[in-house]
């Protein structure tokens, strides 16, 4: 057995721990992202500063109740009316309690329109509305993890297509909206992979690009990098960093029982390699923790209020670590953030009124945090779920559904726009793009298509897209100046066609 089939094989299934035993698969990502080592250079990349948020709204947020159709279109559907029909006692119960979008233009996708004219949100989502309005923030409408195109439940039910693995599981679900490979349970993250691509971007390598608020995640997984974590704590006198990794201590991870049992199962030259490689790390950790100590006690004063809770306490770290990303030889960076508790079976209705206003406020401070910073045109800030909901009631709440509604945000967003094709709320065999009584919709866009168009913004190039997104030939042929949906500003950079490739392989 050589160095990186031990390393991959040794897993925590034996040692029925997750501490760092759970993490020996990634030490080697670990130590690349650290030293820099055999990350690939894209000159693509722009030497102004860009950021891109991810916020996990962990548990498969409800986002029909986010997003609601308020009125009648051009062909005569009550749009209201149908949601309030089909949703029943998890509905919104008045027109009137909606806070309106102006002029929500909704894109349609693929040559579909939209199913209905006018929208509103959540009426504790204040924030979001006013961030949509001023043309800051848009939705993807009905987007979701696809493999490939799957047009109609014609296509799902043929077994012509493939269909993600596990569209109902959490944990199949939750992995594959990180990583955009919905056909494996053993991919490389989103974030990873751009890290992988841009790191020599920056020009400190024991700052890894992902920063995660989070701890350990599969998004800011890649094959030479990984995710340095911190906490919310981020100020001049604790600056929210331990010297070691979170994983580390664990509590006594060297005790004398794991001890003992790594030393029954590891041969003396792997215990070394371990020894070296953990070491390795704990030097890495440390160097990090110096640099990003000195650093934060340069933070400048904020005025922006972010409230008490652990989003908006997260997003006004991150906002913190931003403001200092000269000290950090930061050029791009990538954050992860988690938000869970909305896999509401029951209790759906007071549930989301107590969760959606911490998610709206909590973006609201953010982006204006960056618009104080100056930086509100270089950060890109989306959420993403397990899955959407049913939209009928189960009597209490809602259950586990496939295609649903989620946020982009920031000064470089077209925003004041829906952009997919928001699904007509019917459950009957007339709905082309339900497959389910229960109402559950084929996605209208794939993951591959919203991320293709954040990493062509935050400098990949065309050609190597593939590496990033392996599924996204199956969505997405890229041709000069023709993006994958539309929904980031450009500024009229044209982006080379040198080079660029026609479709991805799956690898």
């Amino acid at each position: 057995m050589n160095r990186r089939d031990f390393l991959q094989q040794l897993g925590c299934g034996a040692m029925g721990s997750t501490t760092l035993l759970s993490t020996l698969t990634s030490l080697l990502a670990v130590n690349g992202a650290m030293a820099g080592s055999n990350s690939k250079k894209n000159n693509a990349a722009n030497e102004d500063y860009k950021a891109l948020v991810c916020v996990l709204l962990a548990g498969g947020v409800d986002s029909f109740n986010i997003l609601i159709p308020s009125g009648t279109n051009s062909g005569g559907d009550n749009g209201f009316n149908e949601y309030k029909n089909v949703r029943s006692d998890i509905a919104i119960q008045t027109n009137t309690s909606l806070l309106p979008l102006n002029n929500p233009q909704c894109t349609g996708f693929r040559g579909l329109p939209c199913n209905y004219g006018s929208y509103g949100v959540h009426p504790t989502m204040t924030g979001v509305q006013s961030l949509f309005n001023s043309g800051k923030l848009a939705f993807m409408a009905n987007i979701g993890t696809l493999v490939e195109p799957v047009m109609n439940k014609t296509e799902f039910n043929s077994g012509l297509k493939k269909i993600p693995l596990g569209i109902y599981s959490h944990s199949d679900q939750i992995m594959q909206w990180q990583t955009s490979v919905p056909q494996s349970r053993d991919a490389l993250g989103f974030g990873g992979r751009l890290a992988d691509l841009l790191h020599a971007s920056n020009s400190i390598e024991d700052i890894s690009m992902n920063i995660s608020l989070a701890g350990k995640n599969n998004f800011q997984r890649g094959k030479n990098s990984a995710e340095y974590s911190i906490d919310s704590n981020v100020d001049s006198n604790n600056v929210g960093l331990t010297s070691f990794p979170t994983w580390w201590g664990n509590y006594g991870i060297l005790n004398e029982i794991r001890s003992n049992s790594i030393n029954n199962l590891v041969s003396s030259t792997y215990a070394n390699l371990l020894q070296k490689t953990y070491g390795s790390i704990a030097k890495s950790s440390m160097d990090s923790f110096g640099i990003f100590k000195e650093a934060l006690k340069h933070v400048p004063s904020i005025n922006t209020t972010f409230g008490t809770n652990s989003l908006a306490q997260d997003l006004q770290a991150i906002a913190k670590v931003m403001s200092v990303r000269g000290a950090l030889g930061a050029k791009r960076q990538i954050f992860f953030v988690t938000y869970g508790g909305w896999d509401m079976h029951d209790n759906l209705v007071g549930g989301l009124n107590s969760r959606l206003p911490v998610v709206s406020d909590a973006l609201k401070a953010f982006y204006d945090t960056t618009v104080e910073l100056g930086i509100s045109q270089n950060v890109t800030t989306f959420t993403i779920s397990d899955f959407a909901r049913t939209i009928t009631s189960n009597g209490l709440g809602s259950d586990h559904a496939w295609g649903g509604n989620s946020i982009v945000m920031g000064g470089a967003v077209n925003g004041g726009k829906i952009y997919g094709r928001f699904p007509k709320m019917d459950v009957s065999n007339n709905n082309t793009q339900n497959i389910s009584f229960r109402g559950n919709f084929i996605p209208a866009v794939s993951t591959d298509e919203l991320y293709a168009e954040l990493a062509l913004w935050y400098g990949v190039s065309p050609y190597d897209l593939c590496y990033v997104l392996p599924n996204l030939g199956n969505f997405y042929a890229y041709r000069t100046n023709n993006y994958p949906i539309g929904f980031m500003n450009f500024n009229g950079t044209t982006i080379s066609n040198v080079d660029q490739p026609q479709g991805c392989l799956n690898y």
